[in-house]
């Protein structure tokens, strides 16, 4: 794998408003890592490795029930990093990580991250502005699964994958990352198809109205029964 250079480690959101001197040191510390799709790049309660960031592809995060239902925790893509609570911490990681696809990461190592947030204080600054987000995208997916039905949520999870008018997205991820099952989310996708406000396509939903969607996620549409 070749080395990463300072330019590169500043396309990361985590690492683009860091000086010429923490990026030097984040690179000397930082390697490559690739990833198969299905196979597993890290397991829930084990201890952690390091900081992940993906370069390229999708992961999946979940977590499993004793009963061993799954529920999907989000789907990290490019710039994203996850497993950042455990390493500080000190406890196993709360989520199993999956590749989607063929996957590059960067990975720094849980000893090093903990290094050089001691000698450079920006890059604890900016960790922790990485992990509030994260926060609240975890906040948002339990107000989901509280507060929204199933339709609402399809709607809303539909909105956000397809930013450009298609959602790249099978009808089995759309329903883990929506806290629901296939049969369920497909029959709701299917009303919305006869609505038209999406049209199915294999592997891929195509957005026809998104303001429709929108009306549905504030709850001003009749309840999916």
């Amino acid at each position: 794998m070749k080395p990463f250079d300072e330019r590169e480690l500043r396309a990361i959101p985590l690492f683009a408003s860091l000086d010429e001197p923490t990026l030097r040191d984040i690179s000397r510390r930082v390697r490559r890592c690739a990833f198969r799709p299905g196979e597993y790049i890290m397991f829930e309660g084990e201890q952690p490795p390091g900081l992940f960031i993906v370069l390229h592809g999708r992961v999946r995060l979940t977590c499993t029930a004793e009963d061993g239902r799954e529920q999907m925790l989000e789907m990290v893509g490019p710039g994203a990093n996850f497993n950042s609570g455990p390493i500080f911490d000190g406890q196993p990681n709360h989520a199993t990580a999956q590749a989607r696809s063929p996957v590059e990461c960067l990975l720094l190592p849980r000893q090093d991250v903990l290094d050089l947030i001691c000698q450079h204080p920006d890059l604890a600054l900016a960790a922790l502005r990485e992990m509030a987000e994260q926060l609240r995208e975890l906040v948002t997916l339990v107000e989901d699964l509280a507060f929204r039905s199933v339709r609402e949520r399809l709607a809303r999870q539909l909105l956000t994958e397809a930013r450009e008018g298609t959602a790249e997205i099978t009808h089995q991820e759309l329903a883990e990352r929506t806290g629901t099952v296939r049969e369920i989310a497909g029959r709701a996708l299917r009303r919305f198809a006869e609505e038209k406000l999406v049209r199915l396509e294999r592997g891929r939903i195509i957005v026809l109205n998104a303001e429709g969607l929108a009306r549905i996620v504030s709850g001003n549409r009749e309840p999916f029964p």
